[in-house]
């Protein structure tokens, strides 16, 4: 890559978000505690390469399929967290935001829904993807940083999707989609939501004009209405997905529902048709694998698609807890039994 000035920042844009100025890569890793070497090598950008600063690996969906999660090797999540904790974290997102937010979080995502008569949960089709190197580095040039210094933040914090092939008895990694959000990286979560802010903006307008309840829990939006609303329900629809279209995202056509208050009503998880709660069913069937895991050990039990059973289970005991404290307690109390009587291995 070959880091010249191709322009200069817009030091009042800068100042507006109070972000520090950086004129050059010199700049950039000076403050970031790295050599001028390092920085070039983690922002290296090529077709094929020798080299991959991503370790990728598939994790189960909740539903169906795979994901896969890039992490960063231990130099560029520091760099990506440095990047964070200096830039992304000063610029302020949308109130309708609630994924990874600080003190926001499911239940502050759900809490808005409760009671209503319709609730529409929309799911945004491979949203990681879907955030690319060019969107990234728009980002970053549009807190006032120059098209350069974007540059070396865009593709320190994106990374391709890649293949690993043997030529010839050496290793080589070949680039095969262009650069995205990878899903693993400490800011990609903090982009997502601020790449998001237009989206949340005209999607917080158009619900408030038809009378309809916003929120965004990452790539999951509900929406939902009661009364006279309602009947808006097919027109309202049809212009939010028009607005999805126009900010470059696309709907997953098998996880967009209309749940109507006759049935059991779910927002990221959460029932809320009178209150935030838990399925009892699934509730019933954790309490029965804590109890054979406590009497007969860890060894041909699961929960959920995790390979990871403690930490499969220590996951949902404090998701219980989030909405429901005191049954959450109990089962984070089973937790440390089970982990004190057979360890913390899987």
């Amino acid at each position: 890559m070959n880091f010249q000035n191709h322009n200069q920042n817009n030091i009042e844009q800068l100042k507006k978000y109070n972000l520090d100025v950086y004129n050059n890569a010199e700049q950039i890793a000076a403050s970031i505690e790295i050599s001028i070497a390092r920085l070039h090598f983690l922002a290296f950008n090529s077709q094929t390469s020798h080299i991959s600063h991503y370790i990728h690996f598939k994790t189960a969906k909740k539903i169906a399929g795979t994901r896969i999660i890039s992490a960063p090797l231990p130099d560029l999540k520091r760099a990506q967290y440095w990047i964070l904790h200096n830039i992304l974290q000063k610029i302020a997102i949308h109130n309708a935001a609630h994924g990874f937010c600080g003190d926001r979080s499911i239940i502050t995502n759900a809490t808005p829904h409760i009671g209503a008569e319709v609730i529409i949960n929309i799911d945004l089709q491979d949203f990681f993807s879907a955030i690319t190197y060019p969107r990234v580095k728009g980002l970053f040039q549009s807190f006032g940083y120059s098209s350069y210094v974007a540059t070396i933040f865009g593709l320190l914090c994106t990374a391709p999707v890649v293949e690993e092939r043997n030529v010839d008895g050496e290793i080589n990694f070949v680039e095969l989609k262009q650069r995205h959000l990878p899903q693993g990286s400490p800011a990609s979560p903090a982009i997502t939501n601020i790449i998001c802010r237009s989206l949340d903006e005209r999607l917080s307008a158009i619900a408030t004009q038809f009378g309809f309840t916003y929120t965004r829990y990452v790539d999951d939006l509900t929406f939902s209405a009661s009364g006279e609303q309602i009947k808006h329900t097919s027109s309202f629809i049809k212009q939010a997905q028009s607005i999805i279209s126009d900010e470059g995202f696309a709907i997953n056509p098998d996880k967009t529902r209309i749940l109507r208050n006759s049935q059991q009503q779910k927002v990221t998880g959460i029932i809320v048709n009178q209150k935030i709660n838990i399925s009892r069913k699934k509730l019933k069937s954790f309490r029965a694998t804590l109890h054979q895991i406590e009497n007969e050990g860890l060894e041909g039990k699961y929960w959920g698609k995790s390979s990871n059973l403690v930490a499969s289970i220590t996951g949902f005991a404090n998701f219980v807890a989030m909405v429901n404290p005191e049954k959450g307690a109990e089962f984070q109390q089973q937790i440390q039994r089970i982990q004190k009587k057979y360890g913390k291995k899987n």
